[in-house]
């Protein structure tokens, strides 16, 4: 046995018990994900309460929500204060809808029925390398979602959720002050772009995405006052990006794509800098640590194949890939959350 293996075996529990949890962990996902559907932490937001009340306000059967519930205040996630009757703890407090940093709509979306019928078929990725989702749905993901309405909401809102986890310490830890104009590279609604306009008034932004996402990214422009240094535009960063930024900024994008996808991403925007002496390309992603560390960018990796068919990446693996566009890594800043600030110029 090596010495990693060793390591590792040393920081487990009794074997027998860690391989059953793992194999049953899809249970506690699969209620976790009728929990929040349900809605059920915004209806314990003052205090315990009996579950007979919440099944008739949620109309389910009080025996099986009782069951839920119980499973998950087994794991941390509620507790059972006395018989039958529940309260939040922390993390079931970010399941609440009116909270700053909820995560309702991600658990919505990541434990969501469509996400386990994919999980299921893994094998087929594994045998293959090819994305999961097309075994399933006999389609590209972004094509499935997009004649999905429920699944194109869920994935959204989702998004905007990762955004607000990243956001936040990655303004706490890198400095936008010396940029003057932001393209925010495949947006979305425009969360990350407006938090950075708010933050640094003498900036302006474009965002640009595909043209089916352009309205909720005027929503959000609008609703934080922005109209007037932000504007949205539409189109496909496969062919080209907005010229006259500064500043080529992508959260979760290339994660999504194989290399060669990614690399034509990024040389598109390595061209629309041209000029720019100063340019920067900056991604918001997680970086994979090396050896056995435990860290989000492992689960999301597999998350990557089953949908798009891209994956998260090491240090080294943004290096090559940046050199491949014609770019050079100049620094990858850590942040408080699983995000890593990368940051590239003009090679």
């Amino acid at each position: 046995m090596s010495e990693a293996a060793k390591s590792t075996q040393h920081q487990q529990p009794d074997p027998a018990q860690h391989l059953m949890q793992f194999a049953s962990s899809y249970v506690p996902s699969a209620v976790l994900w009728v929990i929040a559907e349900l809605n059920i932490a915004d209806l314990l937001k003052n205090g315990p309460r009996p579950v007979s009340e919440l099944a008739k306000e949620t109309r389910t059967n009080e025996d099986a929500l009782y069951r839920s519930l119980r499973l998950l205040a087994m794991v941390g996630i509620f507790a059972e204060t006395e018989p039958r009757h529940f309260t939040l703890t922390p993390a079931a407090d970010l399941l609440r809808t009116d909270v700053k940093g909820s995560l309702r709509d991600m658990v919505v979306w990541i434990a969501d029925p469509m996400h386990l019928r994919v999980a299921s078929e893994w094998l087929h990725s594994v045998k293959t390398g090819e994305p999961t989702i097309e075994h399933v749905a006999g389609k590209p993901a972004f094509e499935h979602f997009a004649d999905e309405p429920v699944e194109f909401d869920r994935f959204h809102r989702a998004m905007t959720t990762m955004s607000a986890m990243a956001i936040y310490p990655v303004l706490e830890a890198y400095d936008f002050s010396s940029y003057s104009n932001i393209v925010d590279v495949a947006g979305g609604h425009g969360f990350v772009l407006c938090e950075i306009l708010r933050k640094y008034p003498k900036a302006s932004g474009v965002l640009f995405d595909m043209e089916e996402v352009k309205e909720g990214g005027d929503e959000r422009i609008d609703q934080c006052g922005l109209g007037s240094r932000c504007r949205t535009t539409s189109g496909d960063f496969f062919k080209s990006v907005p010229e006259g930024g500064d500043l080529y900024l992508m959260k979760n994008i290339i994660h999504d794509w194989d290399d060669d996808k990614a690399i034509t991403i990024l040389r598109n925007c390595r061209k629309a800098l041209d000029g720019k002496s100063n340019g920067k390309v900056v991604l918001l992603e997680l970086v994979v640590p090396e050896g056995n560390v435990p860290h989000l960018s492992k689960i999301i990796d597999i998350e990557m194949l089953f949908f798009p068919g891209g994956r998260e990446r090491t240090e080294k693996q943004y290096a090559e890939l940046f050199a491949k566009a014609g770019l050079r890594l100049t620094r990858i800043v850590p942040t408080k959350s699983p995000y890593s600030v990368i940051e590239a110029e003009g090679g």
